[in-house]
């Protein structure tokens, strides 16, 4: 068997000049034409079983006259098979499983050890453990005459009869048993709370209501399925769904990462898929930083900063059920007062409002810092006792400011549609502050309140550097920094990448007048959005 399955690998990809994986970018990727080619390596191993291997694969399937149904009928799941068993006193139960307990059959709701029949003499005082036919092949020597010492006769084992119903196949089962053979079985799916979320297929729509029926059956921390109906194409970040099977109830509350996260799922943007990517920020940016999160939505980001690095976040969105959802979580996870900053503003405003003042602010509080340094200092002189007189300014202890004006800075642009755009308003945002003074008597000063940026964009472009950079540089209206780097997120899609570009923002972008710009003439701009981000450009500067 296993040699005729291997002959048949080789066979087809012998006959093809097209390959299994390739390298992109780094990434090795699934050729969407291997599914095809599996499927016809699947079909000539059929065709190679012997008889009892065939019955044995469609031994634990539902019948076969559910393929096709659109409307659930978990009656018509039931099939009744013959199955090897092994009759075993009540008392040697518990000293001989060590024998028959890798062999037993595993059946959702099904329990290996079953009851004889009324027609069985030996019904009190032996009880039936139900095998697996297919784990009873290629067993060593040693198994087999122990399996003969229990009264097993390995050459005609004895069948019994058991029912077998909808309870006992799994999701995967039933939705393989119902779709069409040429169609993708449809088992993933991404779990938020309480809410299943599907994005099928048009071709399985046909099928979506059973699905639904079947994933709120079998999974029993899911109450309500929907499916999405749209792309993410508006203003606040969150798409149309429907509902499927369940309950009305979109408001749930999730867990990541030890954080919990309340929010209504039909109103907000909120993705699983990025947990890893959210976990990682939080890993890279150092305690008690200063954290400006422009897109926070309802804080996967904001909160564990503030929890588990005790951040100052200064956290905004758009949206005003993201912007609750985040009030709300801020209270659930008991963070403390100040800690996570909350605003509903446009993404340039809270960068030329909010950021733009807090970054003034901690400028006047390390120029107070460094002027009663320089007093005391100058004292110390005066007195005769100059040992911490050069010392440098990272070092000073024991000021009330210093933990505040010497934290790290980030800005997190989460919004990889149109994040890229937002950077235009980092130029030129600082250049009617203090700060432009003081970077010609303290430039070490100025560099020192520069925050890093974490800009996610999308990027379907075979060269994801060349590309994302051409956006960067047009959005910011000058040339990034050479020591910049670009992080391969996910995938999206086929053609789609999700990146995470970084840089320190440089003074002489912040600083410089705002009718000084490096101009990119005659230059497209190839950020390779799709049709739905550029309607949601215009969404967003309408």
């Amino acid at each position: 068997m296993t040699n005729f399955f291997f002959k048949s690998v080789c066979r087809i990809f012998q006959e093809s000049d097209r390959v299994l994986c390739r390298l992109d970018r780094k990434t090795l990727k699934i050729d969407d034409r291997f599914i095809t080619k599996f499927r016809y390596i699947l079909s000539n191993l059929r065709k190679g079983m012997s008889n009892s291997e065939a019955r044995e694969s469609l031994l634990f399937t539902p019948p076969h006259e559910v393929r096709g149904l659109t409307k659930l009928t978990r009656a018509a799941f039931a099939k009744s098979v013959k199955i090897p068993g092994l009759k075993v006193p009540k008392k040697e139960i518990a000293r001989s499983q060590k024998i028959w307990k890798p062999l037993v059959l595993k059946l959702a709701a099904l329990k290996p050890i079953a009851e004889l029949s009324d027609r069985d003499p030996l019904k009190e005082s032996h009880s039936l453990i139900l095998l697996d036919p297919r784990k009873l092949k290629d067993l060593s020597t040693q198994q087999i005459e122990m399996l003969e010492g229990l009264g097993l006769n390995m050459e005609k084992p004895d069948q019994f009869e058991v029912e077998l119903g909808y309870e006992n196949w799994s999701v995967a089962d039933v939705m393989r048993a119902v779709l069409p053979c040429e169609m993708d079985n449809v088992t993933s799916y991404t779990q938020v709370g309480h809410i299943a979320h599907l994005n099928l297929k048009p071709e399985t729509l046909p099928f979506k209501n059973l699905i639904g029926e079947v994933i709120l059956d079998k999974v029993p921390s899911v109450k309500t399925v929907v499916n999405k109906l749209n792309t993410i194409d508006n203003t606040y970040r969150n798409f149309s769904m429907e509902l499927l099977a369940g309950e009305d109830n979109f408001v749930t509350q999730t867990k990541e990462h030890n954080c919990l996260f309340e929010l209504d799922f039909s109103k907000v943007y909120w993705n699983s898929r990025l947990a890893t990517e959210h976990q990682r920020i939080v890993d890279l940016i150092p305690k008690e930083s200063v954290v400006y999160d422009v897109f926070a939505g309802v804080g996967p980001f904001a909160i564990p900063l503030a929890k588990k690095k005790h951040c100052i976040v200064f956290a905004n969105d758009l949206n005003p059920a993201s912007y609750t959802s985040l009030q709300k979580n801020i209270t659930l996870n008991n963070i403390k007062q100040g800690c996570v900053n909350a605003w509903n503003l446009d993404g340039r405003e809270f960068i030329l409002t909010v950021m733009k003042k807090n970054l003034e602010e901690r400028l006047e509080q390390l120029l107070d810092v460094q002027k009663k340094r320089n007093r005391t200092n100058s004292s110390e002189s005066n007195t005769g006792n100059s040992d911490q007189s050069n010392l440098p300014f990272e070092n000073t202890k024991n000021d009330k400011y210093q933990a505040d004006v010497l934290r790290c800075s980030y800005v997190i642009m989460n919004l990889p549609a149109i994040a890229v755009e937002f950077l235009s308003s980092l130029r030129s945002f600082l250049h009617d502050t203090a700060f432009a003074a003081c970077m010609e008597t303290e430039p070490h000063l100025v560099r020192s309140l520069m925050p890093q940026v974490y800009c996610y964009a999308f990027s379907p472009k075979e060269d994801i550097n060349t590309e994302l950079k051409k956006c960067v540089e047009e959005s910011l209206g000058c040339p990034v920094p050479d020591d910049y780097s670009t992080r391969l997120v996910r995938n999206v899609a086929p053609n789609k990448e999700m990146i995470c570009i970084s840089f320190k923002i440089w003074p002489e972008l912040v600083l410089s007048s705002p009718n000084h710009r490096t101009v990119y003439k005659d230059r497209k701009r190839e950020c390779g959005q799709d049709e739905a981000c550029n309607k949601r450009q215009r969404l967003m500067t309408d």
